[in-house]
């Protein structure tokens, strides 16, 4: 009995010991990646995270599914760049704000209005009144955005076929 238990327990010892030794590689490992403290450790092989690289392999995906030249993506593009960047500025209501190409962040609209709105919630002394100037703001914010992307995609169905419209529309960039 006294064997049996003292082996479990030599056991246990040696799976903990395991465990604990895989968790410090790993965090060892996070650390090694990172260059400067707050950024992101290396992904695998190497590669940091950019957004940039990213946004250039959807758009060469975006152009392999549509089937077009080089000269008929150059006007495409632009126009799926608007139509991208309005269903984004939607999505991100509560996110972080963009880069501008001077590296200033910009906030977009309704951005904004959904931080001023949260803002106000915070404050449980918040007058009615405040609180109804700001969610009437988020609402028109919002509806500047859908006009926004509603005009952006009529601009771009315009340059299309029937055949990537609805590609597009499969990919959740078109309504």
């Amino acid at each position: 009995m006294k064997l049996r238990r003292s082996l479990l327990m030599l056991a246990a010892i040696f799976i903990l010991q395991a465990y604990v030794s895989t968790a410090q590689e790993a965090t060892g490992r996070e650390r090694r990646n990172t260059d400067q403290p707050g950024q992101r450790p290396e992904r695998a092989g190497g590669q940091r995270f950019d957004p940039q690289q990213m946004n250039e392999r959807y758009l060469a995906r975006i152009k392999e599914s549509l089937a077009v030249g080089d000269d008929e993506w150059e006007v495409l593009k632009p126009k799926l760049e608007k139509v991208r960047n309005a269903q984004m500025n939607a999505q991100r209501m509560g996110g972080m704000g963009r880069r501008s190409p001077g590296g200033n962040a910009t906030v977009p609209p309704l951005q904004k209005a959904s931080q001023e709105l949260q803002s106000i919630l915070a404050n449980k002394d918040a007058a009615p009144k405040d609180i109804s100037s700001k969610l009437a703001a988020l609402r028109d914010a919002r509806k500047n955005n859908e006009k926004e992307l509603f005009e952006a995609r009529k601009e771009l169905r315009e340059f299309l076929t029937q055949r990537q419209e609805a590609q597009l529309v499969m990919m959740g960039l078109m309504d």
